[in-house]
């Protein structure tokens, strides 16, 4: 790396050196920030996924028992034929947002939820489990896109938690110690030629008088 190679006592470098410092310490400040940020938005949004996924659960375990009952009930054609006579189609959009000048995902769902009348199959032909197990697949259905959405979102922060981290590291224990080791260096061996180049001027001037 550029900031471990050899350096020479020049003054040229110990100004190279020092703005290198510099930023170093600015690019640390600014990704510390940064982290603290990151940090504070998964502390917030770790508990509504974490609440997100135990309603998605309870969700799909409430269809999983109605299905049951349905199949007993109305018969497995029946309530296929009910299933495929639903008119209305939930749409699913992905966008995007910036987020700490993350891209993070935005999962919305369009006709997710419908009236009883607009189903599609018969309301007379039918019995009461047929909309409750509608009711519970719609229900299922708004759990799994809230959940999508946050829950990509808070695998997106992490990672890029991930990422800074080891910047800071690298900056922190790395890269300063190594510039503030080489400036320094730098400044001694400047002192010690001064010393030097005073010395030999001081001998000069005796000789001469």
């Amino acid at each position: 790396m550029p900031y471990l190679r050899d350096v020479r006592p020049t003054k040229s470098e110990l100004l190279i050196l020092r703005n290198r410092l510099r930023i170093a310490n600015r690019s640390y400040k600014i990704l510390q920030m940064k982290l603290d940020g990151l940090i504070l938005e998964v502390s917030r949004l770790a508990p509504q996924v974490k609440a997100e996924y135990d309603l998605l659960r309870i969700r799909h375990n409430r269809v999983r028992h109605l299905i049951a009952p349905a199949y007993m009930i109305e018969g497995m054609l029946n309530v296929t034929i009910a299933a495929y006579s639903v008119e209305s189609k939930t749409e699913i959009e992905v966008s995007e947002k910036n987020l700490f000048g993350i891209r993070v995902p935005v999962i919305t769902g369009t006709n997710v939820r419908t009236d009883l009348v607009e189903r599609g199959y018969g309301l007379l032909g039918t019995s009461l489990v047929i909309d409750d197990l509608a009711d519970a697949y719609e229900n299922l259905v708004d759990a799994i896109i809230a959940y999508a959405g946050n829950a990509a979102t808070l695998s997106r922060l992490l990672g890029e938690i991930e990422r800074i981290t080891r910047r800071v590291k690298a900056l922190e224990h790395v890269v300063i110690p190594a510039l503030t080791r080489s400036i320094a260096t730098i400044t001694a061996a400047r002192e010690e030629i001064e010393r030097e180049e005073q010395t030999r001027l001081f001998h000069v001037k005796k000789k001469r008088e």
